[in-house]
C-alpha cells in the first residue's frame, strides 16, 4: 500500500475537521462556532507537522500490509498515543483520567475517520512485499 502526499494532506485535512467538530459539539450552545473556527485556526499547523513528522512514518511502515482495516486501527492508536501524551503535558495540575482518556479517544477517533477518508486514495504497490499480518 502506498500512501501519497496528497493522500497524507486530505487525511489530515479530515482529521482536523472531524476534531473540529467534535470540540465544537463538546462545547456546544453559542461556543460551537468559535470553537470550530478556533480549532481550525490553532491545529492547522500542528495536524500538518504531526501528519508529516508521526502519519508520514507509519504510512510507510504499514506499506507491506494489505489489510487497510488494520491501517485506520494503526492510525487510531497513534492519534490515541498523541492525544495520552498530550492530556499528560496540560499546563494545569492533577491530570485526570478521564480527561486523558476522552483526549486519547478524541484525537484517536480523528485520525482513525481521516484514515478512512483516503481509502480510496491508497494504491497498492505491485513491487512491494506482501505481509501474511491481516491478509
Amino acid at each position: 500500500m502506498v500512501l501519497g502526499t496528497s493522500a497524507l494532506a486530505v487525511g489530515a485535512l479530515v482529521s482536523l475537521l472531524c476534531l473540529a467538530v467534535i470540540l465544537a459539539v463538546w462545547s456546544g450552545g453559542s461556543w460551537f462556532l468559535p470553537m470550530f473556527l478556533a480549532t481550525l485556526v490553532w491545529g492547522a499547523v500542528p495536524a500538518t507537522v504531526l501528519a508529516f513528522c508521526a502519519g508520514a512514518p507509519l504510512a510507510i511502515l504499514l506499506q507491506p500490509v494489505r489489510n487497510q482495516w488494520l491501517h485506520v486501527a494503526a492510525f487510531a492508536g497513534l492519534g490515541a498515543l498523541i492525544g495520552a501524551g498530550l492530556a499528560a503535558l496540560r499546563p494545569w495540575s492533577g491530570s485526570s483520567a478521564d480527561f486523558m482518556l476522552s483526549t486519547a479517544l478524541m484525537i484517536g477517533g480523528a485520525l482513525a475517520v481521516g484514515r478512512l477518508a483516503v481509502w480510496r486514495l491508497v494504491r497498492v504497490d505491485p513491487d512491494a512485499q506482501p505481509s501474511t499480518l491481516g491478509s
